[in-house]
């Protein structure tokens, strides 16, 4: 037996798909974000009624310790807070005085600033930007204002600033200027059990719902309340109380009680076990995100960005668009082949006998004019055209790499040989004299094997690869599509590997 020429687990077509996936999941993984979208929601509520510590019960983990926002009892800084999605986190100084404007980063922030190291910032015209990853803040189907537009989009989570600490006029500023965005998701009220019925709240809230009324949604008004500091025993009579109380105030606006969703959360987080912490993470992510997964096509919001990119491939950058001209060029091929050599012969029934009285040169230009009428092919530049290889994927696309050195490397080698066979026979009928003999004698001769070559070039197991891959056009998600090409393409190298070390033990 001869000894291995391979070893079938480190070859060179499987090393190759293994380097396009790397190269894949480096390119996926590089720091992306969306533009900004016009969705916000807003988390509003009393001086130290515990906002802050509900956005980092809430998102704590995704929060380097430098730039977790620091309590409001230390009045640490009176510029509204807003909390994104982003790689890899960060901490930025933006002039954004509405959620419409583009963001001017104005300074990078490597730790939470104290209030006096901002105080000559306007808080109506400036914001503290956090950046995390956290994929609910990523919209995958865009932030629904535009019916039209469903490209990728960020929400902003806002913390304001809390009314009722005698210094900061935003937070003490009319209800439909601070406390409602452009386009609103949900809006957050948070309030402390034990000021629950502190006049102010009242007031500020009968202000909210009046503002809330008007505000411009994704599907009816979201509100949600959550009382913090509030003990087990509590909860569920001061949630009813606040409920009753938003839905005698909302009716004495004259609403409609239906046009409301109104969802309520009492918690005590020092009281929490982690796995109750984590039962209201989920439960406040699917209050807050439930009117974007409305409808029985909406598209869940906390998809990996990963999945929102690749469903997010249209045109040419889209894979699955390139696979029918895959199957196309193959298929040509197959049928050029066909009918070069119909039936075992080339030029059936053309013989040096119909030939005669032709000189050199117009015996070949006959013998090129049948062979093309033949092949139902004009010209060899219009041939050539018909088994190119398509166009790659532009450089800067996550599946460059494997499309270029997997998928358009293996169908050149399927298409090659039936380039090289056409080239071959079109310089082979120009080489045939008025002297030779036998015209199929010698056609054969120069041709059979070539023309062997090419048909089995496309009898590959990629060839089946890209026959098998027609059945995700039409109706796969993107991502399942893509998964299923890669995993598609590394069996069939692993096969080809195999096959070369069979081969090479014989």
């Amino acid at each position: 037996m001869k000894q291995a020429s391979q070893d079938p687990q480190h070859s060179t077509a499987t090393e190759t798909v293994y380097r396009a996936l790397r190269a894949f999941a480096e390119r996926l993984s590089r720091p992306t974000a969306p533009p900004d979208g016009l969705l916000s929601a807003r988390v509003i509520g009393e001086f130290s009624a515990g906002k802050t510590r509900l956005l980092r019960e809430l998102l704590g983990a995704a929060i380097p310790p430098a730039l977790f926002p620091v309590s409001s009892l230390e009045r640490q800084t009176r510029l509204p807070l807003e909390i994104t999605y982003g790689e890899p986190p960060a901490l930025t100084l933006i002039e954004r005085a509405n959620d419409y404007d583009a963001a001017i980063p104005v300074e990078t922030l490597h730790a939470f600033p104290r209030r006096e190291e901002l105080g000559d910032s306007d808080p109506l015209r400036y914001r503290l930007q956090l950046t995390i990853t956290e994929p609910r803040l990523f919209l995958p189907t865009g932030d629904r204002y535009g019916e039209d537009d469903r490209e990728p989009k960020r929400l902003l989570l806002i913390d304001l600033p809390g009314w009722n600490s005698g210094e900061d006029a935003l937070a003490e500023s009319a209800a439909a200027e601070i406390m409602t965005g452009y386009h609103n998701l949900a809006l957050v009220f948070v309030v402390a059990a034990n000021r629950l019925d502190g006049q102010q709240n009242t007031e500020r809230l009968r202000e909210f719902l009046a503002a809330l009324a008007d505000a411009d949604f994704v599907g009816e008004p979201t509100l949600i309340l959550v009382i913090t500091h509030c003990p087990p025993a509590d909860q569920a009579r001061l949630g009813a109380r606040l409920r009753e109380r938003v839905e005698t105030l909302w009716r004495e606006l004259d609403e409609d009680p239906d046009a409301l969703r109104l969802h309520s959360l009492a918690v005590d987080f020092a009281e929490l076990t982690p796995d109750e912490l984590a039962s209201f993470r989920e439960t406040f992510w699917g209050h807050l995100l439930a009117p974007l997964q409305d409808g029985s096509q909406a598209e869940p919001q906390a998809a990996h960005p990963w999945i929102a990119g690749l469903r997010h491939w249209s045109g040419e950058s889209d894979p699955r668009a390139h696979l029918p001209l895959a199957q196309a060029r193959i298929e040509e091929a197959r049928a050029l082949l066909a009918r070069a050599c119909p039936g075992g012969e080339f030029l059936p029934g053309m013989n040096m006998h119909r030939l005669l009285g032709l000189d050199a040169a117009a015996l070949r230009e006959r013998l090129l004019t049948v062979w093309r009428r033949q092949l139902e092919c004009p010209d060899a530049e219009q041939l050539a055209a018909r088994l190119a290889t398509p166009v790659p994927l532009p450089d800067d696309h996550p599946l460059a790499a494997w499309w270029g050195q997997y998928w358009q490397a293996n169908l050149e080698r399927a298409l090659a040989p039936a380039r090289q066979f056409f080239a071959r026979a079109e310089a082979v009928l120009r080489q045939v004299q008025p002297t030779t003999s036998d015209l199929r004698a010698y056609l054969a001769g120069h041709l059979s094997e070539h023309h062997r070559a090419a048909v089995q070039a496309l009898d590959s197991s990629f060839a089946c690869l890209v026959e098998s891959a027609q059945a995700l056009v039409a109706e796969t998600p993107p991502e399942r599509a893509t998964a299923t090409l890669l995993s598609l393409s590394l069996l069939e190298a692993r096969y080809t590997d195999h096959e070369a070390w069979a081969r090479g033990n014989r």
